[in-house]
């Protein structure tokens, strides 16, 4: 049997990257509210473990006991980390389904994003025409290297090695302030470096989704989502196809094709090897000269994302004709309070048609949740 783990904050316990990592309350909220969410993603066999359970105001890093943790033949979490890890050890999962220390310390240098410059450096090596590629980021171990970078390039996106959510991105705009130094020190300090690169107009930011297994790269779709204060914002539910025709109107499905073809040999050379899971590639489009150009990798997600569990839950609940939105929602959820989680879901051939639901348990004390709205014809 297969154990599904929804553990959000992995992003954060990378950047710890200590066994007894304690979450933000946020996102521990978030885990406790939308752990029944991955439900969606699960074969019926599958079992999902509550995330975190609450003490008090409070919430621990504690895992609630697993029965017959036995019968578990697999485990998938969001994210391995060092955290889970020790989580799921102490629930009674056996070593031998769950990564060795080497094993972690090898994932953690792969989702460092300075693999970002490696894949950009290999894409500019193979493609056709690298001249139509944007520069890799620069990576920066010493404040006097962050205001140079500053000067001389005038809107500046600087990225914290290990972060999530839109979170650990700094701007500038042709000079560092007393407060943007402060805060890039304490980055230097505690991560090692910073990652520095120009800062493009972006018009609509997407996703190809693959998975490693045993040693191979599968592609696993798109998805198109958008931010909002620089975090997560939602993804449009619609298949692959329409996925592509929204991305033609930017830039050629040849070219396209080409980044796809690229960022899986890269994948397929550099993390595949050491790695078995769910990769996302973030991409986007920009305008630069009155063009657009296409951004082939931004970074790489080494975990399940949502734009993943969009796509298959579009593939696997949604009726094909109709299009919708996933998102998170927050302080919104009282809305629905005590109503079944596909109450407001119109069903056609057994499928999602038109509606809103959650996907997870909504009471008086939720904060998150994990919402559908599906908006029927769409032709």
């Amino acid at each position: 049997m297969e154990l599904f783990v929804f553990n959000p904050e992995h992003d954060y316990a990378l950047a710890d990257n200590q066994p007894q990592f304690v979450a933000l309350r946020s996102a521990a909220q978030f885990a406790y509210d939308c752990a029944p969410f991955m439900r969606y993603l699960a074969d019926d066999e599958a079992e999902v473990l509550d995330a975190y359970r609450p003490f008090g105001k409070e919430f621990q890093k504690n895992f609630a006991p697993l029965e017959n943790a036995d019968r578990i033949t697999k485990v998938t979490p969001w994210g391995w980390d060092a955290a889970v890890v020790y989580q799921l050890r102490r629930i009674g999962i056996p070593d031998n389904l769950l990564p060795t220390d080497a094993q972690l310390s090898k994932l953690r240098e792969l989702a460092h994003r300075r693999t970002t410059i490696a894949a950009m450096e290999f894409l500019r090596n193979h493609h056709p025409h690298p001249e139509i590629l944007p520069a890799p980021p620069s990576y920066l171990t010493e404040l006097q290297q962050v205001e140079d970078f500053v000067k001389r390039i005038p809107d500046v996106i600087l990225k914290s090695p290990y972060s999530g959510n839109g979170r650990g991105h700094l701007y500038a705009h042709g000079e560092c302030s007393p407060t943007l130094l402060r805060q890039c020190g304490g980055v230097l300090k505690r991560q090692g470096g910073i990652l520095a690169e120009k800062q493009y107009t972006v018009v609509q930011d997407f996703a190809m989704e693959f998975e490693c297994r045993n040693g191979e790269v599968v592609f696993r779709g798109y998805s198109l989502f958008k931010t909002e204060h620089y975090g997560y914002g939602g993804n449009l539910l619609m298949p692959d196809s329409a996925i592509l025709l929204a991305l033609s109107h930017y830039v050629d499905i040849e070219e396209l094709a080409t980044a796809k073809s690229l960022v899986s040999d890269f994948l397929q050379k550099e993390i595949a090897p050491h790695y078995e899971g769910d990769a996302g590639v973030d991409m986007f489009v920009y305008q630069e000269d009155e063009a657009y150009k296409l951004h082939p990798f931004v970074e790489v997600n080494l975990r399940k994302t949502m734009g993943l569990a969009a796509h298959d839950i579009y593939a696997r609940y949604c009726h094909p004709e109709s299009r919708g939105t996933f998102r998170i929602a927050r302080g919104e959820v009282e809305t629905c309070h005590g109503a079944s989680p596909q109450a407001g879901m119109q069903l056609r051939d057994g499928q999602w048609w038109s509606g809103t639901m959650a996907l997870n348990p909504v009471t008086e004390r939720t904060e998150y949740a994990v919402m559908v709205e599906m908006k029927g014809d769409v032709s």
